[in-house]
């Protein structure tokens, strides 16, 4: 009977010990492909250029879509290191969740648009991602808590296959994960359009730079916020027709 107990609790330490490395071994993969994506991240960000003369040059974003096709823009905030590809997936809203630009998984995901959104003609696009606790991904949108970093940052830039749109930030808020500004996706009547504004001056922050009017077209960024349960911060910038 002794020399059984022995035996089964080799067993059953033999098998600790391989789960316990399969696990780490795991942890360390993804823990070293994350570390890979972010430096193809800085080491793909000074290809994405573009001529504030001629919407038409190539600014890089065309070789990345021959990369991976779910590619629609790359999102860019000026003295934060939010300065990533942005991806869109209409058969399937949250593939980018856990996926890095490869495809392959990764904790810290890509930065995506709503499934819901037209890239080219939507009144609000949505872009989520992830608030890593080392700083990367949207963590910095957490910035936007505090008013005067908005009004020193207030500039967010899309740059996209034709060219660089321009966004100002004019409204942070913090809502929850089914936030009715998240349904607005699409092209509403006036009347709902200011029930969307009243709400979101409701649950602002701080506003700047203007107000929300009827017609505007408008980049949101969304990222977790630890405020409140299913808390999300959002930072909403109205297309500026200036320089980008």
């Amino acid at each position: 009977m002794r020399n059984l107990k022995k035996w089964l609790f080799s067993i059953l330490a033999v098998i600790c010990l391989c789960t316990f490395g399969g696990v780490v071994t795991k942890l360390a993969y993804d823990f070293n492909t994350d570390l890979n994506q972010q430096k193809w991240y800085k080491d793909t960000a000074p290809k994405i250029t573009y001529d504030e003369n001629d919407d038409n040059t190539d600014n890089g974003i065309l070789d990345l879509i021959l990369e991976n096709a779910d590619c629609v823009g790359w999102v860019r905030i000026e003295n934060t290191k939010i300065d990533y590809p942005i991806m869109q997936t209409k058969d399937n809203p949250q593939y980018y969740l856990r996926r890095n630009f490869q495809k392959e998984y990764s904790y810290i995901g890509t930065p995506f648009v709503d499934a819901a959104c037209d890239m080219k003609n939507g009144p609000n696009l949505i872009v989520y991602g992830h608030n890593m606790r080392d700083g990367t991904m949207f963590a910095e949108v957490l910035k936007y808590r505090q008013k005067d970093f908005g009004v020193n940052n207030p500039i967010v830039k899309l740059i996209t296959p034709t060219g660089c749109r321009r966004y100002v930030v004019i409204a942070v808020a913090r809502v929850q994960n089914d936030d009715a500004w998240y349904s607005y996706t699409d092209t509403v009547d006036e009347t709902i359009f200011g029930e969307l504004k009243t709400h979101i001056e409701s649950k602002s922050l701080y506003t700047i730079n203007g107000t929300m009017e009827y017609g505007d077209s408008f980049l949101t960024l969304s990222t977790c916020e630890y405020s409140k349960t299913n808390g999300r911060l959002i930072v909403i910038a109205k297309r500026s027709e200036g320089s980008c």
